[in-house]
């Protein structure tokens, strides 16, 4: 039942974590649009595996920062200053005009190694999973056995994959709705995040 629990965890934070029109689900989407639906999948997957050594990574550091005598109060400190800069971020994107289609150029080459090249480069990828991964920690939801470690980060990329894959089959709907959607998930993500960085902030105090 743990194991379920942590991939359920996984699961959840990497789907809502990439629901927002991005570079790389709108990628998908455009792969899907002008090449097929296989290449999308194929890139999809190639995102899917930096992601899991991306959430790998970032477990790793949560865990290192558990060995600290003072490690509640570090993480705390450092899930409110990612949470904060998260519901920035989002803030940010929300008050774009540009709709996130225009920012995404066409992708030539293998689908499966551009998803690769695209997700490594995503610099905002493992910040994310340190957030996630020391507020799960100091929730007490994430425990850090090697399986459950590993079957968190199986979730993550497989909720990563599945969110690709939703994009990538939806991808003329999701093209014509993408300002308004980025918009209003933009927003919640912000919200969602402030609240969670006031949160971790009345804890801290």
């Amino acid at each position: 039942m743990t194991l379920v629990f942590h991939f359920i965890l996984g699961f959840t934070t990497s789907f809502l974590g990439t629901l927002t029109p991005s570079m790389l689900n709108m990628t998908a989407a455009k792969i899907s649009l002008h090449k097929s639906k296989f290449d999308a999948i194929k890139f999809a997957i190639g995102v899917s595996i930096v992601v899991f050594l991306q959430a790998y990574v970032a477990i790793l550091f949560t865990k290192f920062l558990r060995g600290n005598p003072d490690f509640v109060q570090s993480l705390q400190k450092i899930a409110m200053v990612i949470f904060a800069l998260l519901s920035f971020y989002f803030y940010r994107q929300f008050k774009k005009d540009k709709a996130p289609t225009e920012a995404v150029k066409d992708k030539a080459g293998n689908s499966f190694v551009v998803g690769l090249l695209l997700s490594a480069l995503n610099m905002f990828s493992i910040p994310f999973y340190c957030g996630v991964t020391t507020a799960l920690d100091v929730a007490g939801w994430l425990q850090f056995s090697q399986q459950n470690i590993l079957i968190f980060v199986v979730g993550s990329a497989l909720g990563t994959f599945a969110l690709l894959y939703m994009y990538a089959n939806f991808a003329k709907v999701i093209q014509l709705k993408s300002k308004g959607l980025a918009k209003n998930l933009n927003l919640i993500l912000s919200i969602l995040t402030c609240v969670l960085a006031v949160i971790t902030f009345i804890k801290i105090v």
